[in-house]
């Protein structure tokens, strides 16, 4: 029953003779062709870090007094992501290790895609008929450096408050749909309620 069952799924799909020719390719065994795996590899922690903290951030910028384990900032105003981050780092058990695997993780990621994009440029190997690999790998490392940012600025302090701040001054910037750019990516005019909830939508997708 299982042998028909693959015969059918083999014989719509052709999975047989593609999966054939996968495993007679010749791979090289240069350590250098080892950073995809590498950025593969960060991208599978950034995933399951991702998930965890996930279920501990609030993305809120609205205001809250904060009454956690942290005695130095216990009773001080500050925005309920910048207090979920606190919680996360000093009362979530492994709340500040997942958040220090992440981050780490997040610059492995990215720098192993660089090191990748770079050997590819420098040996040639972006040539025909491999250019449209190269336009997707170079289309990734845009999508992780926008992922990078907006996951930098999630825990709504002084840091990542000034990295939003130029961004939504940048924005603000471009000739004639500046405003509007700067109203739809940020949810109002900086710093907005909404802005942590948008930047959590856009980092996650």
């Amino acid at each position: 029953m299982i042998r028909r069952l693959v015969l059918w799924l083999d014989d719509r799909l052709g999975a047989a003779s593609f999966a054939r020719k996968a495993l007679r390719k010749a791979f090289p065994d240069h350590w250098a062709f080892m950073l995809g795996e590498v950025a593969l590899y960060a991208y599978l922690a950034l995933v399951v870090t991702g998930v965890f903290l996930t279920f501990f951030f609030t993305a809120s910028g609205e205001d809250v007094v904060y009454q956690g384990s942290y005695a130095p900032l216990r009773g001080e105003r500050m925005s309920a992501a910048y207090a979920s981050v606190l919680r996360l780092s000093f009362d979530v058990r492994s709340g500040l290790v997942m958040r220090q695997i992440h981050h780490w993780a997040a610059l492995v990621f990215v720098a192993a895609i660089v090191a990748h994009a770079l050997r590819v440029f420098f040996t040639g190997a972006f040539r025909r008929p491999r250019e449209i690999n190269w336009l997707i790998g170079t289309g990734l490392l845009l999508l992780a450096m926008a992922a990078g940012f907006t996951g930098y600025s999630l825990p709504d302090d002084l840091l990542s408050g000034t990295g939003i701040r130029i961004a939504y001054s940048v924005l603000l910037s471009i000739p004639v749909v500046g405003t509007w750019a700067a109203f739809l990516f940020f949810g109002g005019e900086f710093p907005a309620p909404i802005t942590i909830g948008r930047l959590l939508a856009l980092h996650i997708c």
